[in-house]
């Protein structure tokens, strides 16, 4: 018998793994694959038989993997899916544990030079339908996620997933799942920031109306329950910030001091730093009683700052230091050599993963300083979001981040959606490149009907990255310094694209937390 366990280990050579258990006769076979690999539609894929998916996680964590329907000659009609069992004892109040989305696939229509980059079929947004055809012959994957709410007791949980058809049969996949003992945190132990664009526009809503607003509202959501706080939109008001800190956003910006050459300038104007000298100091006034001042608010200062404009990011760091102490502020560089020269001049380095052993920041954190990490459209080295990447580059993230003992992790763009109008599909209706000639890049977010977002496989991996570095946090406060991760990300250079290493270093971690835990009860 060959357990999904042992499938993993041989998915990730590439391999889905075929579940032969039926209850009656269907006309297409049904995969796994794990959810670090790309399951491309056009593409051929050899198959292994298991009986057993079998999952674990943590309380409060989410766990995917992929369901592979592939048809043969008749177009499969109206597949679906539903699932029996996983009773947990705990509810978190959510509306349901386990969810089917159907995988999108954006077909890249550009090739950019900077990256190994192609034309063809990437599969990336994770659809809210019922149901949906296939084609005869093709291969379509499902994202299946199990959330184990905090507070579930530890042990083994089974379910039945059953994938039908109309006419065409139906197939059912026993699911074991291991809870583990312990839970992670609803805040991320490490910050993280990005920017939400406007969505009003996009759905045709009212600005300021109870439909843009509550869009808004949506976005958050989907993007701090992957761990991603929206904290980079200045125009959060009191009571967004307060909704959102309830949710685990554990950073935001009270201001973003522009880019001037953006603007084709070469000084702030008196006009602009009074103005901006006022509202920091209402900033202070309003944010400091709640102790939001002290690692949690921040300003930006002038963004990707170019040598020639140093002296501005300088001058523009003294003015919020005379405003007050209190406020810190974020500088974020593309220059490695920039770290040195402004040192003194931020509170927060925030540096691109590809650059970080090159700026020398370890210096900058080692005299009391912050360090973040950021992925851009430049540079272009792994990991990174473009869609012709692994899956796997999402995940490493949090890896690194650990790794390199930064305090933060930020992405520019969730939502930059370019040009593109309405809802992709299941095949198409999408511009990959919404930025340039970076396909993929300057979104993680898809728009969904009724102002309701999509996930996409990218953010799904970044935030299991964010959620193996909480089971790192975790073994390192329960036996003090532990070296595990390197078995996954050695450096910023240096990592696995095995996704069968993640799996088997993280299970080893939850096998340590557990361990210590019961020594601790005894």
């Amino acid at each position: 018998m060959k357990t999904a366990s042992m499938f993993f280990t041989v998915s990730l050579f590439g391999l889905a793994a075929l579940v032969n258990c039926c209850q009656q006769k269907a006309l297409f076979e049904l995969g796994v694959a794990s959810s670090m690999e790309k399951v491309h539609f056009d593409k051929p894929h050899r198959f292994e038989t298991a009986d057993t998916v079998e999952l674990a996680a943590a309380g409060g964590e989410y766990e995917s993997f992929q369901l592979v329907v592939q048809g043969h000659r008749d177009t499969l009609r109206s597949i679906r899916c539903r699932t029996d069992g996983f009773e947990f004892d705990k509810d978190d109040g959510s509306s349901g544990h386990v969810s089917f989305n159907p995988v999108g696939y954006v077909r890249t229509t550009v090739v950019c030079d900077k990256y190994d980059s192609s034309i063809g079929w990437w599969p990336d947004p994770l659809l809210e339908t019922g149901s949906f055809d296939l084609a005869p012959g093709e291969i379509q994957p499902i994202w299946v996620t199990v959330h184990v709410p905090r507070g579930t007791a530890a042990g083994y949980y089974y379910a039945t997933i059953k994938v039908s058809t109309d006419g065409g049969g139906s197939r059912e996949v026993p699911v074991k799942l291991r809870v583990w003992g312990f839970d992670l945190p609803r805040t991320p132990s490490i910050k993280t920031l990005t920017w939400v664009s406007d969505l009003s526009s996009y759905y045709g809503y009212r600005n300021g109306s109870p439909e843009a607003v509550q869009a808004r509202r949506k976005m958050y959501d989907l993007l701090l329950s992957h761990r991603l706080g929206p904290g980079g939109n200045i125009e959060l008001t009191d009571e967004e910030i307060g909704y959102c800190m309830e949710r685990g956003m554990n950073a935001f910006l009270l201001h973003v001091i522009p880019n001037l050459k953006r603007r084709g300038e070469d000084e702030y104007s008196e006009t602009y730093q009074k103005e901006l000298k006022e509202k920091l100091a209402g900033c202070v006034e309003r944010f400091g009683p709640r102790g939001w001042l002290d690692g949690k608010a921040y300003v930006y200062n002038y963004d990707e700052v170019g040598r020639e404009h140093w002296p501005l990011a300088k001058q523009m760091y003294r003015l919020v230091k005379n405003v007050s102490q209190e406020l810190r502020v974020i500088q974020c560089l593309n220059i490695p050599e920039g770290v040195k020269a402004l040192a003194g001049y931020a509170d927060t380095w925030d540096v691109y993963v590809a650059q970080y052993e090159k700026t020398g920041v370890q210096e900058r954190v080692a005299e009391g300083d912050e360090a973040w990490l950021a992925v851009c459209c430049y540079p272009t080295s792994r990991p990174n979001f473009f869609l012709e990447y692994p899956a796997i580059d999402g995940r490493l993230i949090g890896w690194i981040c650990w790794q390199t003992g930064v305090s933060g992790f930020e992405y520019w763009s969730p939502n930059s959606w370019g040009k593109n109008e309405g809802f992709p599909q299941l095949r198409g209706n999408w511009t990959a490149n919404t930025f340039r000639n970076y396909n993929g890049d300057g979104y993680l977010t898809y728009p969904g009907p009724g102002g309701n977002p999509l996930a996409s496989i990218r953010l799904a991996n970044l935030r299991d990255g964010l959620e193996d570095y909480e089971y790192l946090r975790l073994l390192v406060e329960l036996q003090g310094e532990v070296h595990i991760a390197g078995e996954v990300a050695g450096s910023t250079t240096d990592f696995t694209s095995d996704p069968g290493t993640v799996c088997r270093v993280r299970e080893s971690i939850a096998l340590r937390i557990e361990e210590s835990l019961n020594r601790n009860k005894n």
